[in-house]
């Protein structure tokens, strides 16, 4: 591993299931870290089951002076968990909107406090192009939308709309939720108005921090059997309630009620299915969810893959000298 004078920050990255939060926990402990959660459905307060968040206790903050991050989002807890801190959960409401550039916004400053305190951030999660646009601090320059061509695009079946985006941005289709009609209208949408790939819309910037990556390969059946026991688990705790609390709140319609576990769940509440089948379609679109993000990740070569448990003190030695 090359020396580098830049901050040097632990990620650690796999998809859904695969020990992410256990592994980030052990080495935040271990080397005196904190963690940061790169997930872009942590963020919402209430989406605690559906999104598999850690629990812990809330402690009041100690405001530093000059401020923190988290009090632009009105939050002065702490959540500790197992003696570690942990930032980027419960952000903003399921009805407000965080975008990418508000996340590399908040996590660059709350890694910038995790140093000044003489901590080490320790990122977890499995939102790949969140991690990617800190990591190489890719140019967020926003496409601005054409509400014409997006009417057209939303009047249009998911299946066709996704049909397209592969055969226009076939690397995009590939990891893109393509249950999300939103999500599909949006890549075909900044695809058609720039000429170019969705996927390929973002330049890379001078890296500002030196990371060390670590993956968690999981083989595929150990890991399906994780997915299914996890939603069976996130059921048998309230997922449903915590649904329809949310449903009953903001609707069914918001963009963080499409994501996996509550569209699903949305479906059963609304008469569409039975609940046994909105389960079956959760452990379904949570496994395609996990293969997506394996392909994501297996792109970037300076990703050290692991098997659970296996330990990673030497990597991280090595890492720090």
């Amino acid at each position: 591993m090359k020396k580098s004078m830049k901050p040097k920050i632990i990620a650690i990255v796999g998809p859904t299931a695969s020990g992410k939060t256990g592994l980030g926990i052990e080495i935040a402990k271990k080397w005196n870290g904190e963690v940061i959660s790169v997930d872009s459905r942590q963020i919402y307060r209430g989406m605690t089951i559906g999104t598999g968040k850690v629990q812990g206790k809330l402690v009041e903050a100690e405001i530093e002076k000059g401020g923190s991050i988290d009090q632009i989002f009105g939050s002065r807890k702490m959540l500790l968990v197992d003696s570690v801190l942990h930032w980027g959960i419960d952000l903003v409401d399921p009805d407000e909107h965080f975008s990418v550039a508000e996340f590399k916004e908040y996590t660059q400053k709350k890694i910038e406090e995790i140093i000044a305190r003489g901590k080490l951030p320790v990122l977890v999660g499995g939102t790949g192009f969140w991690l990617k646009v800190l990591i190489d601090n890719l140019d967020l320059t926003q496409t601005s939308g054409d509400p014409v061509l997006r009417a057209e695009l939303e009047a249009r079946t998911l299946g066709d709309l996704y049909h397209e985006l592969k055969q226009f941005d076939p690397e995009g289709a590939e990891v893109i939720d393509k249950q999300n009609k939103r999500r599909v209208v949006r890549a075909l949408e900044v695809t058609k108005l720039t000429g170019k790939p969705w996927s390929q819309q973002q330049s890379a910037g001078e890296a500002k921090y030196d990371v060390l990556q670590i993956g968690l390969k999981v083989d595929k059946d150990v890991l399906a059997e994780r997915i299914s026991q996890r939603v069976d688990e996130m059921v048998a705790v309230g997922l449903v309630g915590e649904v329809r609390g949310l449903k009953e709140k903001y609707g069914c319609e918001i963009e963080s009620m499409t994501g996996i576990g509550y569209r699903q769940i949305c479906g059963f509440l609304n008469g569409e299915e039975k609940l046994k089948d909105a389960i079956e379609d959760v452990k379904t679109d949570s496994r395609q969810y996990a293969k997506r993000q394996m392909t994501w990740f297996k792109r970037d070569p300076r990703i050290y893959w692991i098997e659970p448990r296996e330990s990673v003190d030497r990597m991280i030695e090595e890492f720090f000298n």
